[in-house]
């Protein structure tokens, strides 16, 4: 991870946290990848901080909700001193073995943690900035400290050599399985450009609140959907990896890093056709399944995208009426 010296401009902050917001980026969706390799309520560790046995599958999708939220933060910051946010991410990778995983996720933390307590900013020039990346950084300090409780947890159990969920390969023929894959990578690039707006707009409340709203729906979906893949046996896939002779997954763009749009209305013109998209995807992959817990958890997610194209449509609408609304 690329460090800086002493920083004292305003130039060096933002290139601080942009270095920054692209591993958050990364990691909020790789803990989740992680996350969605193994089993649920399989492996269990005792939290070093909150003092109770806990899931290392939900707690390493927590951790990186945690992610997400330090990217929103820092991404709000650098829109604010006239900065443009980064949507480019460190790489993802996802090993076969679960303990690999969580020695990564283990890894990304003591580095990005390495990143916040060591930025030299002049004293006095960015009193808030300063406050912020050493709060985030206490937040790694602690999910470092959760990763390594369930490695060690792993081994002492006996654990270290467990897999992650491969895919079934006649899932490669699966019309419906390859449309839910499909769903999935567009709710991914949805929800980043939906934060990305958020970030845009922040000045604007209203606008980026409901933008957010629709953010963290788009998450859900993912991670509803991530476990239904498993249920039907199959896992979550890294969008344009690549894998290696030991099995190895890495990936330098698992979601777009590029998003259209840099006015209200030209943004919002970008986000109503992939609603729809996902809209009529749904549509065609719902009937495949009988009634029972498969349809159960798929039928809500297209309600709430109707719901969506409902709003966008009229947060198009509502702009295109005002002048001077940029």
């Amino acid at each position: 991870m690329q460090k800086l010296g002493i920083i004292k401009t305003n130039e060096d902050a933002i290139k601080l946290l942009n270095i920054a917001l692209e591993h958050e980026w990364a990691v909020s969706f790789e803990y989740t990848i992680h996350a969605y390799s193994m089993p649920k309520a399989t492996y269990f560790y005792q939290d070093p901080v909150m003092q109770v046995r806990k899931d290392a599958r939900a707690q390493t999708i927590q951790i990186g909700i945690d992610e997400m939220y330090h990217a929103l933060q820092l991404g709000i910051v650098i829109q604010q001193m006239g900065g443009n946010p980064s949507f480019k991410t460190d790489e993802v990778i996802r090993y076969p073995r679960i303990i690999d995983n969580l020695k990564r996720d283990k890894k990304t933390e003591d580095l990005v943690t390495d990143l916040y307590r060591t930025a030299e900013l002049v004293e006095g020039a960015f009193p808030k900035i300063q406050n912020m990346i050493l709060n985030i950084a206490f937040d790694e300090v602690r999910h470092g400290d959760q990763f390594q409780t369930m490695i060690d947890t792993l081994e002492a159990e006996g654990h270290q050599d467990a897999l992650c969920y491969p895919p079934a390969p006649e899932n490669r023929d699966k019309e419906e399985i390859q449309i839910l894959h499909e769903i999935m990578r567009l709710e991914n690039e949805l929800m980043h450009r939906y934060l990305k707006y958020t970030l845009l707009f922040s000045d604007h409340q209203d606008l980026s609140q409901r933008l957010f709203k629709n953010a963290i729906d788009q998450m859900r979906h993912w991670d509803k959907n991530a476990g239904t893949l498993i249920k039907l046996g199959d896992v979550v896939r890294i969008e344009n990896a690549e894998k290696d002779a030991d099995g190895v997954e890495r990936s330098f763009s698992p979601m777009p890093d590029l998003y259209p749009g840099e006015d209200r209305v030209t943004s919002l013109e970008t986000l109503l056709p992939t609603e729809e998209e996902l809209v009529r995807l749904y549509e065609q992959l719902i009937p495949f399944f009988p009634d029972g817990e498969v349809k159960e958890r798929l039928t809500p997610n297209l309600a709430l995208d109707r719901e969506h194209v409902f709003t966008q449509t009229y947060l198009l609408e509502n702009a295109r009426q005002i002048a001077g609304l940029k």
